[in-house]
């Protein structure tokens, strides 16, 4: 087995869990080009219908915050401001994908540089609308995540966060992220484990680390891939030990 590798970053949500690594960062499925411009634009339209109908059955199963962020995106997909310039991107020409991509790109570079911390704590709402529309096109999924999964990426999406049944355990991982985002507001008032800037593992890494356990310490800001029995057994205290300290 190779040896522990450990990442520091910054606690986001204070928690402790224990579980196998989830990829939030899958190849992107492609997208087949339609012939001619009048199908581009029908796939681009029932693509945001798609989006926009898995929006509104989250907000029937959501409240508070979490609403309030899910209404945000599907106003903004019912925006022409925002859905303009890809179709008329691809009245130039654009396949539907290259379209939708560059016209959110544009507003997400936007929100991200934004002086004001209430735009650029939308950009990774932007980023999700941009997401949610391009694997409708392609359509492709989400993959299910285990149980008590750590999800370990460059960032999660609102909508995969709202998506995950946090009953069974599991944590957040990120390799960038934010602890003012609108996750980590959320993964807080629900006592998931959250932790933010961890970068990525680098050339320490091997498959076993990433296909095997974690230990994610939420409370410190770390994470230990491919930990050892006696790791394992001094995380397992401190996790109980922070179960005690909140009861």
């Amino acid at each position: 087995m190779p040896e522990p590798l450990k990442l520091k970053g910054i606690s986001a949500s204070a928690g402790y869990a224990e579980g196998p690594l989830f990829n939030l960062d899958p190849v992107v499925a492609r997208y087949g080009r339609k012939a001619t411009a009048a199908d581009e634009r029908l796939a681009l339209e029932t693509a945001i219908k798609a989006a926009t109908g898995r929006l509104a059955t989250l907000i029937e199963a959501t409240k508070g915050d979490a609403a309030d962020i899910l209404e945000f995106q599907l106003a903004m997909l019912d925006d022409d401001a925002l859905t303009g310039p890809a179709f008329a991107a691809i009245a130039a020409g654009q396949p539907a994908d290259v379209a939708w991509r560059q016209a959110l790109g544009a507003e997400i570079v936007g929100y991200e540089t934004s002086d004001q911390d209430y735009f650029r704590a939308r950009a990774a709402d932007m980023r999700d609308i941009r997401d949610q529309v391009l694997r409708a096109l392609t359509e492709d999924s989400d993959p299910a995540a285990p149980a008590g999964a750590i999800f370990y990426g460059e960032d999660i999406a609102p909508t995969r966060f709202l998506e995950t049944d946090w009953s069974s355990g599991g944590g957040i991982a990120l390799k960038a992220g934010s602890a003012a985002s609108h996750v980590a507001m959320l993964a807080r008032s629900r006592g998931v484990p959250m932790v933010v800037g961890l970068g990525a593992v680098g050339l320490g890494a091997s498959p076993a680390h990433l296909a095997g356990v974690a230990l994610l310490d939420a409370e410190h800001g770390g994470i230990v891939l491919g930990p050892t029995r006696a790791e394992i057994e001094a995380f397992r205290q401190s996790s109980s030990s922070f179960a005690a300290r909140r009861d």
